[in-house]
């Protein structure tokens, strides 16, 4: 008889530890030691912090260089020195293609490439159609620069994202996976619903 009922009581506590023990061990690891204090968390990006509060931006689009708009909208940003080469091809290519990844979601992103020196578009217009740019003719030009390039970590090279309020917030560097730049997109999206 107390054979059966020790034998109960080691199975119980045998379940009870099953389910205990990774709970105690999590506990140990989250509180008590380094375990994951350097992930920087599940987006792929570099988030900027304090976020740069960009304003609202005069902007152009490429198709017919008329004034135009990218408040709420996100928007990804990426800089051209001098004349369209191929590194801005391959990025107007690239922006393009995140933003018709996202699908349905598309309608919510814009793409803005600052120009350096003023010059023609036209010859991007029907392959980049909705591409906005910006350059040194527009009002919003100088003070948009001078946010940008008061960034320690600015990188010319570089692709960033400004949120619909206009803050300037994740920066993602020239190699940067277009896979991880489209997740973190679609999860900032969702969340913002």
């Amino acid at each position: 008889m107390v054979n059966k009922k020790l034998r109960a009581r080691l199975v119980l506590l045998g379940v009870a530890s099953i389910f205990m023990i990774p709970i105690l061990v999590s506990w140990y690891l989250v509180f008590f030691t380094d375990f994951k204090k350097e992930d920087g968390g599940t987006q792929k990006g570099e988030i900027i912090s304090p976020v740069i509060p960009l304003g609202e931006l005069e902007v152009y689009d490429i198709k017919n260089g008329a004034i135009s708009s990218i408040n709420e909208k996100w928007t990804l940003v990426f800089f051209v020195d001098s004349e369209c080469n191929q590194f801005c091809e391959d990025k107007l290519y690239q922006v393009r293609q995140i933003r018709l990844a996202l699908g349905k979601d598309r309608d919510q992103v814009d793409r803005l490439l600052v120009s350096r020196k003023v010059q023609s578009w036209e010859k991007f217009s029907d392959v980049f159609s909705g591409q906005k740019y910006i350059d040194p003719k527009s009002k919003s030009y100088e003070g948009l620069i001078k946010k940008f390039e008061d960034y320690p970590r600015f990188d010319r090279r570089g692709t960033y994202l400004i949120d619909p309020f206009g803050f300037l917030m994740m920066k993602y560097k020239s190699d940067a996976n277009p896979m991880g730049t489209i997740k973190d997109i679609e999860r900032l999206i969702k969340n913002q619903k």
